[in-house]
């Protein structure tokens, strides 16, 4: 660090020293490089999206609205996230930096703000990795062991310590992929994708080649438990077979949050090639990509299993009638009980596996790109924006994330922070807003950003220019679904807490932006400046 003829000093990272002019970047280049094809890009969302966690999230939103058809709200879900894909994607295609909205909002609205909702999400998303973990352990590899005629390991690798363990080895070997470079995260997604897709496919054609009275058989002489048992809980929770009815318009809004996700490659955005193409691509064919999976697997689940059965295993797991099995009756489970077949289930859980595994890489490998973004701006040290010279892998901000996850896991398996989460969707949706509001801002902040944009960006229609009316439908929706995601929308009670704490970390990501303004400006260095301008290539 130096001082410069106008009295502002400049900062060497990784061997680059700006000029001594007062440049806004401690670099007059990212460093990163554009490797992710829109293929690349495309298998990040969908993977980042978690497709077959909807064996989990189908059970949780039978139990949650009683009646719904979860195939409708699949098929529902699908124009409306494609409305607020097109919407990022052509906000990503006007600014295509790494750190997504952190950088809109920060160039548009306001500084702090673009961090405070950016550092939401870095907490949120490392919160729902720690989740995640468990999943892999106690929900794959447990019920993998148990049914493979290994109960005591199964018992063993169900424990919190175990859970524990496992994730430091998790995480690090989410660290060397990310830290091999884009290219690699990439091969890796891609080969967990194609598991993920085997898994999916055996699960559809065994449903459908045992049928329903198939599996019905197969449930009773299996599992030790009466399938009419099941759909007695199911009818009396409301079950009627609707089509359309208030429980699927209430549970739309759920079976949206399971597409969350689908704009992840915004936050990566400086390393897509021909970003234009690629994030549509990415974007809008992530949800097509998630919505098909999403309907087709409801879709065989309930005509096999049946649409009662579904909502009393629902119901089951809300706490409504009881079950012998041996782990909660996800469909993953209850896919058991439709073969003799142990492999057949094998196949399914290892695909299952690879879901688990494939969303933590993709939240690590995103959330880096957030440290990445917020040191380029010098809002944390600089260091940390230092890329590793073979792989263009940002090297310390990877350390950075892999610490903050295994700290945060232990904060999962052994205290109730992580329960402070439950309103995640609510936060999402207030960062969702500020993205969209901060739209109308860009043709009048920066202008000429908005006179580089591609044509398509600057469309209009009338007078009115399409983002516009995208953004204006990105906050409605988003409006509904923070309403649909509270237990106000159900009519429970709110949890003051828990909505504290959601507000509360906004308002820490402020703080914490404030505190770096006002440390940098009583050094001479005015934090200002890079916010003027746009992040270099």
């Amino acid at each position: 660090m130096r001082q410069s003829s106008n009295g502002i000093r400049t900062v060497s990272a990784c061997g680059v020293e700006a000029v001594a002019t007062g440049d806004a970047f401690v670099r007059r280049s990212s460093g990163l490089v554009r490797n992710i094809s829109a293929r690349d890009a495309l298998i990040l969302n969908v993977m980042f999206m978690a497709p077959t966690a909807i064996f989990v999230y189908g059970i949780w939103g039978a139990g949650s609205y009683p009646g719904i058809n979860l195939p409708v709200t699949a098929l529902l879900a699908i124009p409306i996230s494609l409305v607020v894909g097109l919407f990022y994607a052509l906000y990503s295609v006007a600014m295509p930096r790494s750190g997504g909205d952190y950088i809109w909002v920060s160039r548009t609205m306001h500084p702090t703000v673009g961090f405070a909702i950016n550092f939401f999400l870095f907490i949120g998303l490392l919160s729902v990795a720690g989740a995640y973990v468990p999943w892999f352990t106690q929900l794959a590899l447990a019920p993998l062991l148990y049914y493979n005629g290994f109960p005591g390991l199964a018992t063993t690798v169900s424990t919190n310590e175990f859970t524990f363990v496992a994730a430091i080895f998790v995480y690090l070997a989410m660290a060397l992929i990310v830290s091999r470079g884009g290219k690699a995260t990439a091969r890796a997604l891609e080969v967990l994708f194609a598991l993920v897709f085997i898994g999916l496919i055996v699960y559809v054609v065994t449903l459908l080649g045992v049928g329903h009275d198939g599996f019905v058989s197969n449930f009773n002489r299996l599992s030790g438990m009466n399938y009419s048992d099941f759909v007695t809980v199911g009818v009396g929770a409301g079950y009627v077979g609707e089509i359309i009815g208030g429980a699927t318009a209430l549970g739309l809004a759920f079976t949206y949050i399971n597409f969350l996700g689908f704009n992840a490659t915004i936050y990566a955005a400086g390393e897509i090639k021909d970003v234009q193409k690629s994030q549509m691509t990415a974007i809008l064919g992530s949800v097509v990509v998630f919505g098909i999976i999403t309907f087709v697997a409801y879709a065989v689940t309930d005509f096999v299993m049946g649409g009662a059965f579904i909502q009393g295993a629902g119901s089951i797991f809300a706490g409504t009638g009881s079950s012998s099995l041996p782990y909660p009756p996800y469909m993953t489970i209850l896919f058991r009980y439709a073969t003799d077949s142990v492999w057949v289930f094998n196949i399914v859980m290892i695909g299952w596996t690879a879901m688990v595994l494939a969303a933590i890489l993709t939240y690590v490998a995103i959330t880096v790109r957030f440290i990445f973004a917020w040191s380029f701006d010098r809002v944390i040290p600089a260091a940390f924006s230092r890329l590793d010279r073979k792989h263009n892998s940002p090297y310390l901000a990877l350390a950075l994330v892999t610490v903050v996850a295994i700290i945060l896991q232990w904060a999962w398996l052994y205290t109730i922070f992580l329960t402070f989460f439950l309103y995640l969707v609510f936060g999402w949706m207030i960062m969702q807003i500020i993205g969209a509001i901060s739209a109308f801002l860009l043709p009048s902040r920066r202008k000429d950003v908005w006179d580089r944009a591609p044509a398509i960006v600057r469309a209009k229609i009338g007078p009115i220019p399409v983002l516009y009316l995208l953004a204006i439908a990105t906050v409605g929706l988003s409006v509904w679904i923070a309403w649909g995601s509270l237990p106000i929308s159900l009519g429970q009670s709110l949890n003051l807490s828990i909505l504290a704490f959601t507000v509360g970390l906004f308002v820490l990501g402020g703080i914490i932006h404030i505190v770096s303004w006002l440390w940098h400006n009583a050094r001479g260095i005015p934090l200002s400046l890079a916010f003027k301008e746009i992040p270099p290539e």
